[in-house]
């Protein structure tokens, strides 16, 4: 059985992971190796998560644009996705749900350079969304095409 994520943050590492410098994952976290501002000229941006069996799994995640409040049930993460980048027009920002509901056993960042292409997300994940489409974590900012992808329980699991 697939052990559901408890926690997700942003990891903002001083320099740009390599094959001499792997990325630092805090101890008990699992680190998703592709920078959110790939291509855009912004801070090295990475996804952590975490798995831990006692806490309340996360049921719900959304981008939240600019200065847009976070649903009821929903917690703002405070790094801007865009930090750093060119063009600073727009701010996203993660949101995450712990409410009665399916838990997300995994995350997965899909991205691509070419404005032609469109990579659907990996069966059985579904694309993180902001305002009900589909969100470019890159939106306005340049640089390659970054979509976040979860994939939720198999079986409905609620928690009360």
């Amino acid at each position: 059985m697939d052990r559901f994520i408890t926690d997700i943050d942003v990891l903002v590492p001083y320099d740009k992971p390599s094959p001499q410098t792997p990325l630092r994952v805090p101890t008990g976290w699992e680190g998703i190796d592709v920078d959110l501002n790939r291509g855009a000229g912004g801070a090295y941006l990475y996804l952590v998560l975490e798995k831990h069996p006692q806490d309340r799994p996360i049921t719900g995640l959304r981008v939240l644009v600019n200065d847009e409040k976070p649903p009821a049930g929903y917690q703002k993460l405070p790094v801007d996705l865009n930090k750093g980048v060119r063009n600073e027009k727009t701010a996203l920002f993660l949101a995450v749900s712990r409410e009665a509901g399916t838990p997300i056993t995994d995350l997965a960042v899909t991205h691509w350079a070419d404005p032609d292409v469109r990579i659907p997300p990996k069966e059985g994940y579904r694309r993180v969304q902001a305002g009900g489409s589909d969100i470019d974590l890159n939106l306005d900012a340049g640089g390659d095409y970054i979509f976040l992808d979860y994939r939720p329980a198999t079986k409905s699991q609620e928690y009360a």
